[in-house]
């Protein structure tokens, strides 16, 4: 890796036009509607009421696509991992409209050549009629293949709090096996999630969730229980994706007063998102 070329490398920005359907789709795919008794459900599936928003909807808006692919990036693309994610709400997301996003890279940290780099990203997603900006998101991407190169190192991020406080109701999300299929749907056609084949080399027995659907799972969960069922209440979301999800598993999203969480994979007792942390308004 090269890395004045990375750090000067020009992420395009997109433009993304989004319908009442690319909404309730999201929804559906990060496990919204499997009891449509529930009214609190029917409001993010139903565009007669809205449809409601769910927050982590920002991450599949504007985003770039793989531009980690292109070799003036000078990384090994074949050894990349999605190592964390954070989200912040700064203007209510709208059902439909038109997004643009802005993705940057904002530092990079070496962790030497036998462990790789973090890059780290920073997109600022804006509604297109308005100007006003809608969220801030920051990726974490794990450069396997990429540490010990020549250059200057940044600074990691302080980690959130411990859990602390009460525990509050637990949620079982069941997820399906068609569901990264469906995930996929939402603009991220990866096939680590799709083909077997793929998924082997990579050194899975089969197709794995994408992290950002487990980020969506528990995003439509917190809401439930620290959020007491009021999206609107929502501002920030962050955590590291600690081990994959495979599509089928059922997950455990735990948190605690203090807007700590995290979630396992129950059958294979894997924590898959650790140092969870959530802020409301």
């Amino acid at each position: 890796m090269n890395y004045d070329k990375l750090m000067a490398f020009n992420i395009p920005d997109v433009q993304q036009d989004f319908s009442e359907l690319d909404t309730i789709r999201y929804a559906i795919s990060v496990g919204i509607g499997q009891n449509q008794l529930d009214p609190w459900q029917l409001q993010f599936v139903d565009e007669s009421n809205g449809p409601q928003v769910i927050p982590s909807f920002c991450t599949v808006l504007g985003h770039p696509g793989f531009w980690l692919g292109d070799p003036g990036t000078t990384v090994n693309a074949t050894k990349l991992v999605h190592a964390a994610q954070e989200i912040r709400i700064e203007n209510p997301i709208p059902s439909s409209g038109t997004v643009i996003g802005k993705t940057k890279i904002t530092d990079i940290v070496d962790k030497g050549s036998n462990k790789g780099a973090f890059l780290y990203l920073e997109k600022k997603l804006t509604d297109k009629i308005s100007g006003k900006l809608l969220a801030t998101e920051k990726r974490t991407i794990m450069l396997r293949g990429d540490g010990g190169y020549n250059g200057p190192s940044g600074n990691i991020p302080p980690l959130p709090p411990n859990p602390s406080g009460p525990a509050l109701p637990s949620i079982r999300i069941q997820t399906r096996p068609e569901q990264a299929l469906l995930y996929r749907l939402n603009g991220d056609p990866n096939p680590l999630h799709i083909d077997p084949k793929v998924a082997q080399k990579a050194g899975f027995d089969k197709p794995i969730l994408h992290g950002l659907c487990t980020f969506g799972i528990a995003c439509q969960s917190l809401l439930q229980t620290i959020f007491n069922d009021d999206p609107t209440r929502f501002s920030s979301m962050s955590a590291r994706f600690s081990a994959p999800v495979f599509p089928g598993d059922t997950i455990l999203i735990e948190a605690w007063e203090n807007g700590s969480f995290q979630a396992t994979a129950i059958e294979r007792e894997k924590i898959v998102l650790s140092n969870g942390y959530v802020t409301s308004k």
